[in-house]
């Protein structure tokens, strides 16, 4: 909160009065100078004491090295994530799906620049920082004549504040509109309506108003800064830190204050390690606490680990080497997006989607803006390569799917955009043209058990059959259940190339040692062989009569 909004004017003219006569007394003690000043006014400039004396506010807690390692880990990587405007398409299949709208007014707005002044990615990296220093962020909507967005500004967390009137709740700032200089303010305050402000609160108790997690966290803030003002300390006066020189006769406090300046001199800063002259009886007794009883390092560790937690940044990607580890750094950073982004990242959503695309008229829950932290989760070159493969072959991703996500250009064919499933490779989407499906891989193949599984055992009960005497011994049937499936179609030309049926008893080959383990279940193996076959010989057949049906349009 500022000064004006905390105290109010008259507290704030009776401040200025002060600074511009040099000296005041305090509105709770008249005695009180500047000099002294009282503690609430010391807490308005400085922030609230900790109980380690060290006072904390949102801008000194960014004097310790780890908050701002935290607070900048989240802000950039917030900013610099894509944040894209998406259309909703109609429905197919029951099946939600949507489409860049790159044509849409705040594209450009969300994705490069809300305002003529700065980029998003600057604007997000303040609005994000004040979010996780003071609890909000907040962000006033700049709108033409027609009520449509044209401009979005950061605002001043300290200087900007959610009241409730009339039943309404609307903002209070004693900023200026648009890009004007807020610090050039002439003190008044105005009002912007609800509807033109983008509040994403953080951690909030009421559900108007995130609580700063500076403020709540200032005792292990203060410890930080007080362990950091004792290493300084520590360095600064290294003749002998927190000691005394002692003297057997009575000195004058000029003859006093000499030694301590010339001990000073010699041996404090740069000049400490430096041998030391203690002339006329002098004598130092160390009167403090070494940094290793004090646990100096261990505090300061402890610190780094404790402030990290408070801002779910995994310690790792802070720079700490002590909580690093290569083997499993991917995993880490899945979950620095799942655990500390994502959360973030759904505010930011919701409330872009709330305040700045309608949900009523000819547009309305049409279009939304989302961020895409694909390139965050990108995994090693191997890990992708292995994760494209199957989508390929299972029919979940396409190839241009899959280039659009290693970011090349798509490739101007229908095939390149077609969804492929197992067993050589058929179209997903080709249809069946097989009339009773459920005959033939069902009662009709009961035709063929008895044939197949005598196949099977002959097979089974030879040492080391070659593939002439798997040929010999599958091809008969093999044939005749492929000319039942290309009679069942509605394709007098359906057929099944040889080729396939050679390749296909080979595979059947490389299972052998498997049949072989069967142990009082050969007729189950040999059952399942069977359907198994039957399936694959259907899709082959489905496949060729779809190439073909393809080449003749």
């Amino acid at each position: 909160m500022s000064i004006l909004s905390q105290f109010g004017k008259s507290v704030a003219k009776q401040l200025a009065l002060t600074v511009l006569g040099g000296s005041r007394s305090s509105l709770e003690n008249p005695s009180t100078t500047l000099s002294f000043p009282a503690e609430w006014l010391v807490d308005a400039w400085t922030g609230n004491r900790s109980d380690s004396g060290i006072r904390v506010s949102e801008i000194t807690a960014l004097q310790v090295s780890t908050v701002f390692a935290c607070v900048n880990r989240i802000a950039t990587s917030v900013a610099t994530l894509p944040l894209n405007v998406y259309e909703h398409l109609a429905a197919k299949d029951l099946r939600a799906s949507k489409r860049l709208a790159f044509d849409h007014d705040l594209f450009d707005l969300l994705h490069y620049g809300p305002n003529p002044e700065m980029t998003s990615r600057t604007w997000r990296i303040a609005i994000q920082a004040h979010m996780l220093l003071w609890g909000n962020g907040y962000s006033e909507i700049q709108r033409d004549k027609a009520m449509r967005p044209v401009a979005v500004w950061p605002r001043n967390p300290a200087k900007i504040r959610p009241v409730r009137v009339s039943n309404a709740i609307v903002y209070k700032t004693t900023e200026g509109e648009g890009a004007s200089d807020p610090t050039a303010q002439d003190g008044s305050e105005r009002i912007i309506e609800a509807d033109n402000v983008l509040h994403i609160p953080g951690l909030t108790i009421d559900g108007r108003i995130g609580l700063a997690a500076v403020q709540l966290a200032r005792q292990v803030l203060g410890l930080a800064l007080a362990s950091e003002k004792f290493g300084n300390k520590l360095f600064a006066n290294y003749g002998r830190p927190g000691g005394v020189l002692l003297h057997p006769g009575q000195l004058s406090p000029e003859a006093r204050e000499n030694i301590k300046d010339t001990w000073q001199q010699a041996q404090s800063g740069e000049n400490s390690h430096k041998v030391a002259l203690l002339e006329e009886g002098l004598q130092w007794k160390d009167v403090s606490n070494k940094p290793n009883e004090a646990q100096f390092l261990e505090t300061r560790q402890f610190q780094r680990a404790e402030i990290c937690s408070i801002f779910g940044v995994p310690p790792h990607m802070i720079g700490d080497p002590d909580k690093q580890n290569r083997a499993n750094t991917e995993q880490l950073g899945l979950e620095f997006v799942t655990f500390t982004l994502q959360p973030w990242l759904v505010a930011w959503e919701q409330e872009l989607k709330r305040k700045l695309f309608p949900n009523r008229g000819r547009n309305a829950n049409k279009f939304f803006a989302m961020f895409d932290p694909r390139r965050l989760t990108m995994p090693d070159a191997t890990s992708r390569k292995g994760f494209y493969i199957a989508g390929k072959q299972w029919g979940f991703l396409s190839t241009n799917d899959i280039r659009e996500m290693e970011h090349l250009n798509p490739i101007d064919d229908d095939d390149a955009d077609a969804l492929w499933i197992p067993l050589n490779m058929a179209k997903a989407g080709a249809q069946s043209n097989i009339q009773d499906d459920e005959d033939i891989s069902g009662r009709s193949l009961k035709a063929f058990k008895r044939v197949f599984r005598d196949a099977f055992g002959r097979i089974v009960e030879r040492r080391d059959p070659d593939s002439a005497a798997f040929k010999r011994a599958f091809l008969p049937v093999l044939l005749s259940i492929a000319d039942l499936i290309s009679r069942s179609t509605d394709d007098d030309e359906a057929e099944i190339e040889p080729a396939f049926l050679v390749s296909y008893i080979e595979e059947m080959r490389g299972r052998l040692p498997e049949w072989k383990k069967a142990n009082g279940e050969a007729d189950l193996v040999a059952d399942s062989e069977l359907g198994r076959a039957a399936k694959a010989l259907r899709t082959e057949i489905l496949r060729t009569i779809e190439e073909r049906r393809e080449a003749e349009q």
